[in-house]
């Protein structure tokens, strides 16, 4: 079953300067999100992945944060498998 050996791979952080001015968010560095490129409904975050591509890119910065790396992974996973199921997800 897909997906099978999923890739996982840092971005680095946005800055704060560019967070704030795409958002009027301030956040101190490291900001804790990456861009989000297109089709992602958000902006940015602290990781994402592509139903198309077998790579869940995240936050540099999220690797040491002790136990939150593992329950950003284990979310974007979940979006993996919930969609190689047939889950609509949108609501994610």
């Amino acid at each position: 079953m897909v997906p099978h050996q999923p890739l996982v791979a840092a971005r680095s952080d946005v800055s704060s300067s560019v967070l704030l001015a795409a958002t009027g968010d301030y956040r101190a560095d490291p900001a804790g999100l990456i861009a989000c490129p297109h089709p992602c409904n958000v902006r940015h975050a602290p990781a994402y992945w592509f139903y198309q591509q077998p790579l869940t890119r995240y936050a540099a910065s999220w690797e040491f944060d002790g136990d939150n790396f593992s329950v950003i992974l284990q979310y974007e996973f979940e979006n993996q498998i919930l969609s190689n199921l047939g889950y609509d997800m949108k609501w994610r």
